[in-house]
């Protein structure tokens, strides 16, 4: 498998084992760490900046500097929407909307859980 391939899927299981945690946690009326919740959203973002500088070697019109990483990761939450429309159209929004659900997983899941009860 190809390394954007593998992000992807580091992204996917990174956020069910949030939302498995936070759901467990609501379920008792535990509150979760904060810490490990604000750990999860760093490693994301580092991740997700990790897959568009991946997915961007596939792309020969995306201009790629020296730090290209750096200055993406650093500019992150306006070049991902820029990158996603750039490379991809209408469907790099839909994949944006994709990467907001995943990161709010645990959200929606708690979510799920109160609408439930």
């Amino acid at each position: 498998m190809r390394p954007k391939t593998w992000l992807i899927v580091i992204l996917v299981a990174l956020s069910l084992l949030v939302s498995v945690y936070e759901g467990v946690l609501y379920w008792h009326d535990i509150e979760p760490n904060e810490g490990l919740l604000s750990l999860y959203g760093l490693i994301f973002v580092l991740v997700l900046i990790l897959w568009v500088d991946a997915d961007s070697k596939d792309y020969p019109t995306i201009y790629r500097p020296f730090e290209y990483g750096y200055l993406a990761f650093i500019f992150w939450l306006p070049y991902l929407p820029y990158y996603l429309w750039r490379t991809r159209k209408a469907v790099g929004l839909l994949m944006l909307l994709g990467f907001a659900g995943l990161f709010l997983m645990g959200f929606l899941t708690q979510l799920v859980i109160y609408a439930a009860r």
